[in-house]
Order: C-alpha cells, then structure tokens, then sequence
C-alpha cells in the first residue's frame, strides 16, 4: 500500500523523499500561514516532478491568522505547538484515504518553540494506531549532519532545499533554522554552497 510523507522542502524532509524514493508514496504539503510558505512549497514541487511523486497540497492559512491574531509580536511561524494540528491532519487522511502509513522526517524530540514535542509526538503515535495507520520517523535520533549526508548519497541536491522562518528567497543566515543548516554542512564537512544575508 501506498505511504503518505509530510513534506516541507527543507533539508530533513527532502532527503527522506530521497532515502525512500522507491517507496510507493504521495506527499502531504500544508500552509498553515508560515512565512515561509511560498518558498517551501518551490521546492517542495521540484522534487515531486523530479521524483514522479503526487503532491496534494492543503490551505490552511487563515487557520495561521486566526491563531496570530491579537499577538503582540508578529511569529514567523504562527502555530507553535504545529505537530498537533499536522499530524492528526496527515494521520486522518492516510486513514480515510487508504494510505498504508505516515511519514514524518523530524529528527529531534526537542524543540526550542515546542516544549512539550514529545508527549504529543506520543500522542500521534496513540492516534495513528487507534486508525490502524503507522506514523513512521525514520530519522528520530539522527542528526541533522547525519541525515544530509543520506539525503545527498540518494542523489539529493542540499542547495534545492529551503530553511529559513523568514520566507525570503535567500536564506536570512540568523534564525534558529538557518543556524541548524549551517551546523549540518558543518558537522558533515560539506561545503555549504547556501546562499545567506549574514
């Protein structure tokens, strides 16, 4: 049966449609009024048409305004705790659709904006096995370096690849993403070939 990935275009989904591009699968790619949004989704939709995969994109963006609304600081990403509106999302529709498993390519448990990640990664785990759907995290315990490092010998390009919160079209350099992307190419002794304003 066919597996349904959550993508986003960065570094860490991109080399697991990459590791499993044999697989069988579609991708899931949900704008849920992140800034970053419309470079993702760039990304996301060359490596679908490289790789033969089908996109199915969901609009979620007002959702995004609804919740950064009343802010006093405008957030680049507007759902803070994310993993709880996505992944039940891409579990009900693996679920209802007929969809053999869900794949997520987080590679941490922690997160600095999610202080709780692991008791609702938890949680998913519990919902996808009430709907008889496994949610599979192939690269959990990985670390980024690592991940790139497979994402490259499976034929990935790292520069077709977006990472920054701010959602310009060059990486900012600053944010805690772009930080973590330059960590990888260092960790992994890759010449980082990223495009940044600082």
């Amino acid at each position: 049966m066919k597996s349904l990935f959550l993508v986003s275009g960065g570094l860490d989904s991109t080399s697991g449609m990459y590791r499993f591009k044999h697989v069988e699968y579609d991708c899931l790619h949900v704008n849920y009024g992140q800034r970053a949004y419309m470079e993702q989704s760039k990304f996301v939709k060359l490596h679908c048409r490289r790789l033969g995969k089908r996109l199915i994109e969901v609009d979620l963006k007002e959702m995004g305004k609804m919740f950064r609304r009343n802010e006093v600081f405008q957030l680049h990403e507007p759902i803070r705790h994310r993993n709880a509106v996505l992944l039940p999302l891409a579990i009900v529709y693996a679920s209802e659709k007929g969809y053999s498993s869900v794949y997520v390519f987080t590679v941490s448990e922690e997160c600095k904006y999610e202080s709780n990640k692991p008791q609702v990664l938890n949680l998913m785990r519990r919902l996808a096995d009430t709907l008889n759907t496994r949610l599979v995290f192939p690269f959990l315990g990985f670390s980024k370096a690592l991940v790139l490092k497979v994402g490259i010998s499976h034929g990935m390009n790292p520069f077709e690849t977006y990472s920054c919160i701010l959602g310009h079209k060059t990486h900012c350099g600053k944010c805690s993403q772009c930080e973590a992307r330059k960590l990888a190419f260092q960790e992994a002794r890759i010449p980082d070939k990223t495009r940044y304003l600082s």
